[in-house]
């Protein structure tokens, strides 16, 4: 698999109590954004046996069809998303230096794939993140 789409919804973590009206309309902005990712060339390459998965276990049902789970980390320097896609079972790191894409903005950043044979080099690849609106 050298390149990859994955829609995933992120759970956002409650803004500070500012009552403004634009503070409630960026609140919920924010909540109803959702993120689209698309991954350059793996180097090296995604191959389960090789990063020691297991091919022929079962993906974990859960997230809304045509979405996976994913997890969030806000630092001072970016954001941190956990991906797990149906098609990598240990996840994938994404890392955004320029924070969390808005509603209809683009961000670029890197991604590693976890692997489960901690001997192997875990594949890393370039990546695009879209902020679009949630359920489409």
């Amino acid at each position: 698999m050298s390149a990859a789409t994955l829609a995933a919804g992120v759970s956002q973590p409650p803004s500070s109590s500012a009552s403004s009206p634009a503070a409630a309309a960026q609140r919920a902005d924010t909540a109803n954004t959702c993120y689209r990712f698309t991954f350059g060339a793996w180097a090296p390459a995604l191959d389960l046996r090789r990063a020691g998965h297991d091919p022929s276990a079962n993906p974990l049902a859960g997230a809304a069809p045509g979405r996976d789970w994913a997890a969030t980390d806000a630092k001072d320097d970016g954001v941190s998303l956990m991906l797990y896609p149906a098609w990598w079972p240990a996840g994938v790191r994404v890392q955004l230096p320029g924070g969390r894409p808005a509603l209809g903005d683009t961000a670029r950043g890197s991604a590693v794939a976890l692997v489960a044979d901690a001997r192997v080099a875990p594949p890393r690849a370039t990546t695009k993140a879209w902020g679009v609106q949630c359920g489409r």
